[in-house]
């Protein structure tokens, strides 16, 4: 039985690797991809998804997207060996970063990361934003490689290719191709919050800057939407309304309820 359950396991990691390859852009360039990513830890897999954007994408004119995971075979094979048993022990988040100090696109050191409804940035201070850089960094530079031309990372490549997934084993304690090593629920221990949320769960969606230069300030966080992945799989970002919409929003409800009061005094 354990014999057939490891061909079992090496055949679905030969189909994630053979696929197309996961052409994320690393943080150094600046305005690295957005990762869609999920693991388990009993099984040891994690399962990643490029979703086609760039950090810098998500912005004030960002209308949201949806898509749908569970027509990805990747993820259907992440389901099955996690395990029907385990399915509740998933964990899942969405992150970006532009981990270059400027040189380069001329912005500054910057995340995104899904997080709680409140409590972020929850006392998390420059010092450990520092951290980030390195470890998103080695993820994205790992996972890269594991299913490009053939296992040659497609890093810093000239072109952009989104939607790519991989589903990678976990393989010692210093694989950062694993999103539960290199990163866990809370950026390698380094977030005072918690990034990720079980299937059916919603996630408020940051960006996280530094706040001034000193190591002891606590960063800023910048709300900028929410993120929600079904239990049958389906991942909707949704942006956070602009003042306009808000003020016609309310506007349109106090129409209404102004509408209502004078049918209810005309009937009386």
């Amino acid at each position: 039985m354990k014999s057939n359950k490891i061909k079992y396991l090496a055949a679905v990691v030969a189909l994630a690797t053979s696929g197309s390859a996961f052409a994320a852009y690393t943080g150094t360039t600046g305005n690295s991809s957005v990762l869609f990513n999920a693991y388990e830890s009993v099984s040891g897999y994690t399962f990643a998804w490029d979703t086609g954007l760039r950090k810098d994408d998500i912005n004030s004119s960002f209308a949201g997207i949806s898509h749908n995971l569970a027509a990805d075979a990747n993820w259907n094979n992440f389901l099955s060996v996690v395990g029907a048993s385990h399915v509740a022990d998933i964990k899942w988040n969405l992150i970006a970063a532009d981990t270059n100090s400027g040189s380069i696109d001329g912005d500054p050191i910057s995340f995104l990361t899904t997080g709680p409804a409140d409590g972020v940035p929850n006392g998390t201070r420059n010092a450990q934003l520092n951290s980030w850089v390195g470890n998103v960094n080695s993820y994205i530079t790992a996972a890269s490689a594991i299913g490009a031309n053939g296992g040659q990372g497609a890093i810093d490549a000239p072109g952009f290719v989104g939607g790519d997934t991989y589903l990678h084993l976990k393989d010692g304690s210093a694989d950062y191709a694993s999103y539960e090593i290199a990163h866990g629920p809370n950026w390698n221990t380094k977030a005072t919050f918690d990034t990720t949320a079980g299937l059916g769960q919603t996630l408020s969606f940051y960006e996280i800057t530094k706040n001034g230069t000193s190591n002891t300030a606590i960063v800023n966080a910048a709300l900028l939407g929410t993120v929600t992945l079904s239990s049958a799989g389906e991942l909707t970002v949704s942006p956070v309304p602009e003042a306009e919409t808000w003020a016609m929003l309310l506007a349109g409800l106090a129409l209404v309820g102004t509408v209502a009061r004078r049918r209810s005094n005309a009937l009386s």
